[in-house]
């Protein structure tokens, strides 16, 4: 019995490294196709972190929604500054050995609907969930070794607008080093 056990766990280890490589492979292979950032005022997103993060922080007038997929990586999707879509917006979220964090403004409406698997999907807004005379966001998922929270936070004024990330400072020059102090001259010999 104890020799089936261990072969068993050796079994399951080994394809959990494989599958490990397989999907590492994958997501270099994705990361090579993925679409470019979208624009902060697009109706529709289709934004991509692999073996990265992503920060988006949109300012659309009627947001419809989209996909966000998150693979070894990580989102930071700021939806505060939206107004979303009188109809609702819908958005498709796939998060594998990642995390994805989706901010809204207080009281929008969010439901997050879909599998979560060695992993879990959280709404903190408090607010109710979509209804027809009430649409909002909708969040369709898959979450795999990962997480997604939805939560609501009050924009601050300074903040109102996304600030361009400034370049980081450069490192500081490394001090030179001290000169060699020269070696004395011989002295001559008597002659």
């Amino acid at each position: 019995m104890v020799r089936f056990l261990a072969k068993l766990l050796g079994l399951i280890i080994g394809a959990s490294v494989v599958a490990g490589i397989a999907s590492a492979l994958a997501a270099v292979s994705y990361r090579k196709k993925a679409p470019p950032r979208p624009a902060l005022a697009a109706d529709e997103i289709d934004l991509v972190a692999v073996m990265a993060g992503a920060e988006l922080a949109s300012t659309a007038r009627s947001f419809r929604g989209g996909r966000v997929i998150s693979w070894y990586g990580g989102i930071e999707l700021d939806l505060r500054a939206a107004t979303i879509d009188p109809a609702g917006a819908r958005l498709e979220i796939r998060t594998v050995f990642g995390g994805t964090s989706v901010a809204v403004a207080p009281g929008v409406p969010v439901r997050i609907t879909g599998p979560a698997i060695f992993g879990g999907a959280v709404n903190t807004t408090g607010a109710p969930e979509p209804t027809p005379e009430a649409p909002g966001l909708e969040i369709t998922g898959f979450t795999l070794f990962g997480g997604l929270q939805v939560y609501a936070a009050e924009r601050d004024e300074a903040t109102s607008t996304p600030a361009p990330t400034p370049d980081p400072a450069p490192p500081p020059e490394p001090s030179p080093a001290p000169a060699p102090e020269p070696e004395p001259a011989p002295a001559p010999e008597p002659a």
